[in-house]
């Protein structure tokens, strides 16, 4: 992680102590930062992209990498020990609601991720069906993810992917963990 995007990270947290994402904007998180506008805007695109970047950063190696080089279990432990390295960002983000929200974005990340590794490391050719269950699972595993952190990510990481692992079609865990 570069200097300048640490300090941005860094500055939003702060802010994000005392009012909602999206009621913070991008001049306030410069000062903070102690970065200039045109540096923030080299480095991101809006505020919303902040967030979505650190959680890309930390699920490069997580949640995007179940059904490639990490099971189902393994890749949400890593995740979830991920997230709780940052669990005062994270922990305030998870209250936004709209689109731009981590929910939404951590939803269409994960999807898009697994079903494209099973895809490349199995050559599966998924049907309709598959597809309507990958979707709901994940929808429904990134909403037990946001209520994890609303909640204070004190759930004990042992017990949350226990929890993810109870809810996956078998078939899934199949494609996931070969």
């Amino acid at each position: 992680m570069n200097e300048t995007r640490l300090k941005i990270y860094q500055g939003l947290e702060k802010l994000l102590k005392t009012k909602s994402l999206s009621n913070i904007k991008v001049i306030e998180l410069c000062e903070i930062s102690n970065v200039p506008r045109s540096t923030f805007y080299s480095n991101f695109r809006d505020i919303y992209s902040v967030p979505q970047s650190l959680w890309d950063q930390l699920m490069d190696e997580t949640l995007y990498e179940i059904g490639n080089t990490m099971s189902w279990n393994e890749g949400h432990r890593h995740m979830f020990i991920q997230l709780l390295k940052h669990k005062a960002f994270f922990t305030e983000v998870y209250w936004e609601y709209d689109n731009n929200s981590i929910l939404e974005y951590g939803y269409r990340g994960g999807y898009n991720a697994i079903k494209k590794n099973i895809t490349e490391r199995t050559n599966h050719s998924w049907t309709e069906l598959e597809l309507v269950h990958l979707d709901y699972t994940i929808k429904a595993l990134a909403s037990l993810t946001t209520k994890w952190g609303r909640d204070g990510m004190v759930v004990p990481v042992d017990i949350i992917v226990q929890i993810f692992s109870d809810h996956i079609p078998d078939f899934l865990k199949e494609l996931v963990n070969t």
